[in-house]
Order: C-alpha cells, then structure tokens, then sequence
C-alpha cells in the first residue's frame, strides 16, 4: 500500500553520447523524460543558456520507412487476413530476441522491406485501375440494363437531316400526357415503350428534324430525361454482353495479382519485426524533441523511483563516459509521476484502483487493503462453489498452459484468487451448482436464513469503513497532523461504535457513554474551519447529520446478500427446469443441454455482476473514506514493441 518514492534526475553529457544515453534509458526503462523544450518557451533565463534540440530530417526518414511497413502490412492483412482465436489474442506470441541480435537483423530487414514495399505497392496500383475499370463497367451496365430489350444500334439512335431519334425517360404518371402533346407537336412523331419501372418509362423517341422547335417546349414541360450512348455501338444487349465479359476478366487479372502477391505473405512476420525496430528508433529521436543543448552538450530532466537510481547511475557510469547526474528530491509543492509498489499477492489488483483514478502523488495507494476486501466479495456474491472451482480452474490454465503477456497474467492471476474464494465462500454458505452437488453448507445455508446473512453482509461493511477510516487516520499522524486524525476520524469512529452498541443489550451501557461524548467531541471540533464560535458550534451540530451518509454506505453492503442469493437461486431454477425435461432419450439431451447452457449462462452473468458490484462497494463506500485521485501515472521511456520481445542480455 505504497506509492514509490520518486527522485528528480538531470542528466547532462555530451552531444557525442546523447543516442547512448537515449539507448540505455530504452532498455532499463526506468526514467520518465520531461519536456525541456517547453520549460525553456516559459523561462526565459534558462532560455538563454540552452538550445531546442532535435532530429527532424532522420526522424522524417524513420517516418517515411514507416509507413512504407504499414502499407504492406495494410495491404497483407487487407487481402489474406490472418484469423486469430481469442486465446490467441492473449498470448504473449512475440519472437524472442536478443537486444545485440535484434538490431543487426535491422538493416537485412530494411533491404528486404523495401523490395516487399515497391512489389505491393506496383500490385495495388493495378488492383486499383482494375477496381476504376470495374466500376466504370459497373455503372454503364446500370445505364445499359433498361434498354436491353432495343434492338436498335446505339450508334444509330442519333440526329439526322430529317429525322430525330432520342433515348430517354419520362415519369409514368406523365406518360399519357406526353403521347397528347406530342401528337399535337409533331403528328408524324414515333414514341416506344422498352422498359418500364415503378417510377418511369423508358422510351425511343422518333419525330421529323422540322418539329425539333415545336417539341421542345413538350419535353421540357414533361421532364424528359434524354440519355445518350455516344460512345457506344451496337445494340444495347451486345454491349451488355461485352461488359460481362470484361468484368470477368477483370475479376481474373484482379486474381492473378492476388496470387502473384500470395508469397509475399510469407514476410508479414518480418515486416512486423522491422516495424517494431523503426518505432524503437523513432521513439528515441521523437524523445530528443524534449531535450535540450548547448554547443556541445545535451541535458536532459525526468523522474526515476528512488530504488532505481543506483541501478541507473552505475549504468551510466559504465557505458557513458561523459554523462553525470544529478538527483534530488521532490519541492513540497512539485507533482511527480506515481508509480504503485504492491506485493505479489496484491499487484495484480492495482488495475481495479486505477480504473477509478491514480492517487495523488502525496495520496494513499488503496491496492493492498481493497485486495482481501475485493476478493471475499466476489466469492460471496457467486457463492457458489461449484461455480468456484471453473472460475479457479479457468485461471490456473491460463496461468500454468498459456504464454500470457503481462496484463493478461495480472488478470488470470486476479480471476485464480476469485475462484478460490467463490469456492470457499460457496463452501460455507451457498452450494455446488445449486445442489446439483448434494453437499450441506459447511457453516449455514445463506438461502434458508437470509437474514442471518444480511447480518454478515452488513458486518463486514461495518469492518471495511473502519479499516477506511484507520487508513486516514494512519495518513494524517504520519504526516503529523495528529489533531485533525483525531477529530475526523477517531471521533467518527467512536460515535458509530457507540451506535452500533446500542444493537446489544449487554452493550448499551457502554453506548450511552460512547455516542453521545464521541457526538460532544463532533459539534466541538468538526466547525474548527468557520470563523465565529457560533458558526463553529452550529457547523458542528450540523456534522451529525453525516451519520445518515455512514448508514446509506453500510446498507449498500446488503448487495453482497443479492448477489449471492440470486446466483443459488437461478442456478436451482435451472436444475429444477432441467429434471422436469428428463424421462427419455430425447429428453435426457435436451436436459444436458438445459443444464450445460443454463449454468454457463447464470456463470457469466453472475461473473459480471460479481465484478461490477464488487468494485463499486470499494470505489463508493471504502474509497471516500481516504482515497483522494488526480494524479498521474508514471510512464518511463522504454521499449515499445508489439512484435519482438527484446531481451537485454
């Protein structure tokens, strides 16, 4: 329950050892680099003695070789996808090599990249013309599909001296009046129907080059959308035809360049590799852009945790002959970088405190005290120990047969400990697959006293708002305000001891004593902020009202009988529904299938609400005892590979 203690580090060398430096931070990944740059914009006496440093034409370079890896990884995943189950997306499937041996495969790895690069970019060029060519065919069969059926030429649809042939629509509604007017417009005019929708007509229109004027106005009048096929002969359907079998072809060139492409799917593991050894030298020069210089000298600023400096300064110290450091602590008013130190057991637990917020840096880590809290709530509201030893099964195979990546272990490592405890707590109060398992609760049956249960439930409640309210209490003395640990939480603390006494008669003496001096204690000191001994006196009166918020959290703990009961009573409704299925053969199959699908059904979803209301009791009821977020999570310059796991030795 720590938050590491940090050291403000300055690193100044030469400009000869700057990649150096850069690479051993890389690799030990123990220093957050800070932005000098901007500190030098906003002081302009430091200003004065230091320079902007950067790299922009090679960072440019690796910028441009990078997006030549990304279009052919692009490109590869585009047209031969690779299919990945979801165990395998938890595997930690990255190649294994060695620093030294990473870095002398780079520049083979440039080479054969770029060659990757200009065939795949030479086959989607292609790939595009033919996907242009495509749609153009695509689109005049749109246009020629409605006059299949004309059998006239197209290259003969067209104005002569003395007679105009048209090809156009007109809406149906206007057809009959269109026949009207160009009977009244020109008397030797010719109109015929090719083809007919839901909205309009498809017509060849023929009339005498000497009624063009007095037509005019008609097709104007009724929309007539004249069509043209310039470009085009022979007859609509032979057109058709032809553009069949050009998209055919186009369909076969397009295969032929897939297939010639196909070998080259053999080198995505290596683009991949070679991706991650250009972001790693990106990551260095986009580093330089926060640095700064003199003529002949870079300097550098960051935080490091406090254990790690030593391991830092005799590093340097061997690899860099110019570097020195220099190392101080934090100004009281500083903000640094906070990095959690938990041990094993509750490390795998910090990513339910930072999903709520990182504590502050001078704050309190909740990890450690809401591991063994989050654990128990989590077997009480399965309580099911059946349900228990999948969950518990499911983790330690994926812990003991999968190569995980780092995250995903912390999580297995988080569902193995819930397992355990649904066990345990399924044991003693719930049942094995809703008595499926005829096995008696070894201490009560939650399910038949309810509300001995509650009282539990509300009991441990009571517990964790007084572990919270110790936790204060424990920051405020460290930190030597021993008055306001003891007027804001011993006082409390006090007061709802007391009330809670008076539950017990043998008790209640002691509680007519407790409450009220520990109330007295309240309306004296919980008004020490306000200005006036009324206002003191009235705002410590009013601080008893408080009491009511205590309750509400302590209530909110009676979930965990909720949950716990309603995983017990779906599981015994699936296995009353699935006996009542049974008596043949078909129905001892649907009965299984019942079962299996029931119990995995009440499983996840009991899972989820296990998890979700088990946070929630820690980040509303157990947090705001002590837990103040807004800090900022310590993020060291390292390698940043998805690919190649890069060993140092």
């Amino acid at each position: 329950m720590a938050i590491a203690k940090m050291k403000k580090v300055y690193l100044i060398g030469h400009q000869a050892e700057k990649d150096c430096t850069l690479g051993l931070l890389q690799r030990m990944a123990v220093m957050e680099v800070n932005d000098l740059q901007g500190k030098a914009a906003a002081d302009a006496a430091w200003a004065e003695l230091v320079e902007n440093d950067r790299e922009q034409e090679s960072l440019q370079e690796l910028e441009a070789r990078l997006a030549e890896v990304r279009f052919a990884l692009d490109f590869l995943n585009r047209h031969y996808p690779q299919k990945k189950s979801m165990l395998s997306s938890l595997e930690d499937n990255r190649m294994l090599l060695a620093l030294d041996d990473f870095n002398a495969r780079a520049a083979d790895w440039g080479r054969e990249t770029q060659e990757v690069y200009r065939e795949l970019r030479r086959a989607d060029e292609k790939l595009m013309s033919l996907r242009n060519e495509e749609t153009r065919l695509q689109n005049l069969r749109t246009l020629l599909q409605p006059w299949e059926k004309l059998d006239v030429p197209l290259e003969e649809v067209r104005t002569t001296a003395q007679v105009c042939l048209e090809l156009g629509m007109l809406p149906n509604d206007e057809l009959a009046a269109f026949r009207t007017a160009l009977s009244a417009a020109a008397a030797e005019g010719f109109l015929a129907e090719v083809h007919a929708d839901r909205e309009e007509t498809y017509l060849l229109l023929a009339y005498a080059a000497s009624s063009k004027e007095g037509l005019k106005e008609a097709l104007k009048q009724f929309g007539f959308n004249r069509q043209d096929f310039v470009s085009l002969r022979d007859t609509a359907a032979e057109n058709l035809a032809r553009i069949e079998e050009e998209l055919r072809q186009a369909v076969a060139q397009r295969q032929a360049v897939l297939e010639e492409t196909k070998k080259l799917v053999a080198c995505r593991e290596q683009l991949n590799c070679y991706g991650d050894y250009l972001v790693m030298e990106r990551d260095k020069k986009q580093l330089v852009n926060n640095l700064t210089r003199t003529e002949n000298a870079f300097v550098m600023e960051g935080w490091v945790r406090e254990k790690d400096l030593p391991l830092l300064e005799q590093k340097l110290a061997a690899d860099c002959n110019t570097v020195v450091s220099l190392a101080r602590e934090p100004e009281d008013d500083e903000a640094f970088p906070v990095a959690l130190e938990n041990p094993p057991f509750a490390a795998p637990f910090e990513f339910i405190t930072t999903l709520y917020g990182t504590p502050k840096p001078r704050g309190i880590d909740p990890t450690f005290a809401l591991t063994p809290f989050f654990v128990a709530f989590f077997g009480i509201c399965m309580s099911d120990a059946g349900y228990g030893l999948v969950i518990a099964a499911l983790g330690a195979w994926m812990l003991w047969k999968v190569k995980l990546g780092a995250f995903a272990r912390r999580i297995f490592k988080v569902v193995l400990a819930c397992g355990i405890s649904t066990v345990i707590f399924g044991s003693l109060i719930g049942g094995w697959f809703g008595g499926l398992i005829p096995l008696a609760p070894l201490f009560f049956d939650a399910l038949a006293d309810p509300m001995r249960m509650l009282i539990y439930a509300l009991a441990i409640g009571i517990f964790q708002i007084f572990v919270g309210m110790g936790i204060m209490f424990y920051h405020k003395a460290s930190k030597g305000k021993w008055l306001d640990a003891i007027y804001d939480e011993l006082f409390w603390a006090l007061f709802l001891t007391g009330l809670i006494l008076f539950a017990f008669p043998q008790t209640a003496g002691l509680a007519r004593v407790l409450a009220p001096g520990a109330a007295v204690g309240l309306v004296f000191t919980q008004g020490r902020t306000q200005k006036g001994i009324v206002k003191k006196f009235i705002s410590g009166l009013f601080s008893l009202y408080n009491v009511t918020g205590y309750l509400g959290d302590i209530l909110s703990y009676s979930r965990l009988l909720a949950l716990g009961l309603a995983t017990s009573v779906i599981a015994m409704s699936v296995n009353m529904l699935s006996k009542m299925l049974g008596g043949t053969v078909i129905g001892a199959i649907v009965m299984v299938i019942m079962l299996v699908g029931g119990h995995l059904f009440n499983l996840v979803i009991n899972i989820l609400g296990a998890y979700v209301h088990s946070s929630r009791l820690q980040y509303l009821e157990f947090f705001n005892r002590f837990f103040e977020s807004g800090g900022r999570s310590f993020k060291p310059f390292k390698l940043n590979t998805n690919h190649v796991n890069v060993t140092l030795d």
